[in-house]
């Protein structure tokens, strides 16, 4: 109960703490209460730097120690239950949260607005070409059309409808359906741990790996990224491939495909029997992108990898999920202390190679590695 209690009211920190980076050219209200409270915040992200950093660290270490406790004591307790209302409360909290390190919600919005109220195709036409719309004061990437596939703008334009194209309820609406493809992801990991074979126990743990991850809820949930409905479609997917049926499964990759086109890399997993395999190859094929291309990376494109990791029952993979987290986290430490990204190879290679690294060292792979993963790869059948 305290350890829920301490992650809800971090959660609740990290909610207040977000709202300092406010772009100064958007304004969420002009009730004089608000912006009573947020010109504090705002000065303190924009120009007491130093401070600000302290706070970022401070709010997501606490966040950090309570994932590994809460992980240490469903390993102990070995519970069978996963614990829905405090994740949801916590998830709802964030949701609420100011998209803080990430511009790309407001992305989202407009292809909407693009769609519904210039009756054009965002596909087609970049926010740019809109020239005087009020919205593109705080955008970015504003000069090319959308990266992503025809199935996310289906997902992402109800928002702006729903909205009736007022700015305040679209965010919401748009970040509530990032959160919502989160939830699903969590609740697919459970579904898929079943037909692998694991425990009550294994489940609920590989659930919490994923629901309590900080770095997950950064930037799926507080920075809003469309990673998870990629992966969510992704997990129907694969979950469908392990009971054998077909259909289902390729049009749920297919639709997955047409979120974001990573997911294309894992189409030869339909040649793979084994079903731990299957789930391994997953994740190290959407790894692989992160991996051959350090020049290109995001942080968030470790997502890819993390939500299929932690269906992987191996000390090696589940250490990695950890501390990739980590260093997802970390990334984000340059730019609050300054105000600008530190892209350089040798920093993103860090941020890359070294979870990696530290996951093999950590969990002795030349004592342990072959009893255990030898074990589950010497067991596998490719069709």
């Amino acid at each position: 109960m305290i350890l829920t209690i301490t992650f809800i009211l971090c959660s609740l920190l990290l909610f207040i703490y977000s709202y300092g980076f406010l772009d100064f050219n958007l304004t969420l209200s002009s009730n004089p209460f608000f912006l009573r409270l947020i010109a504090p915040l705002q000065h303190l992200v924009y120009f007491d730097r130093p401070l600000s950093i302290k706070v970022y660290i401070g709010i997501l270490a606490a966040l950090f120690a309570c994932y590994l406790l809460a992980l240490l004591q469903s390993v102990k307790s070995k519970r069978e239950s996963f614990p829905w209302k405090p994740i949801l409360l916590i998830i709802g909290v964030l949701t609420l949260s100011y998209p803080m390190l990430s511009y790309d919600v407001f992305n989202y919005m407009f292809h909407g607005k693009i769609l519904w109220f210039y009756h054009q195709s965002p596909h087609v036409h970049a926010p740019l070409e809109f020239t005087g719309d009020l919205w593109l004061r705080f955008m970015r990437w504003v000069h090319t059309p959308s990266a992503y596939g025809p199935v996310f703008t289906a997902i992402e334009s109800p928002a702006y409808l729903l909205g009736v194209g007022k700015f305040v309820p679209v965010l919401y609406l748009m970040k509530i359906t990032m959160s919502g493809f989160f939830v699903w992801c969590i609740y697919l990991v459970g579904r898929i741990g079943g037909q692998l074979g694991f425990s009550k126990s294994k489940i609920v743990q590989s659930q919490l790996l994923l629901a309590l991850n900080p770095f997950l809820l950064l930037d799926v949930v507080v920075n809003g990224h469309n990673d998870a409905v990629m992966m969510a479609l992704f997990l129907l997917s694969l979950y469908y491939s392990l009971k054998s049926k077909l259909v289902p499964s390729l049009i749920s990759l297919i639709a997955s495909v047409g979120t974001k086109f990573v997911t294309t890399l894992t189409i030869p997993m339909y040649f793979i029997k084994n079903p731990q395999l299957k789930v391994l190859f997953s994740f190290l094929v959407l790894l692989l992108p992160v991996l051959i291309s350090p020049g290109r990376f995001q942080p968030w494109y470790l997502v890819w990898a993390i939500i299929p990791a932690v269906l992987v029952d191996h000390a090696i993979v589940r250490t990695w999920v950890i501390l990739a987290s980590l260093a997802g986290l970390i990334y984000y430490v340059p730019y609050i202390a300054t105000g600008f990204w530190l892209n350089s190879l040798p920093f993103v290679s860090i941020i890359i190679y070294l979870p990696i690294i530290l996951s093999i060292a950590l969990t002795r792979l030349p004592k342990l590695g072959y009893n255990g993963f030898h074990a589950v790869v010497s067991q596998t059948q490719i069709t």
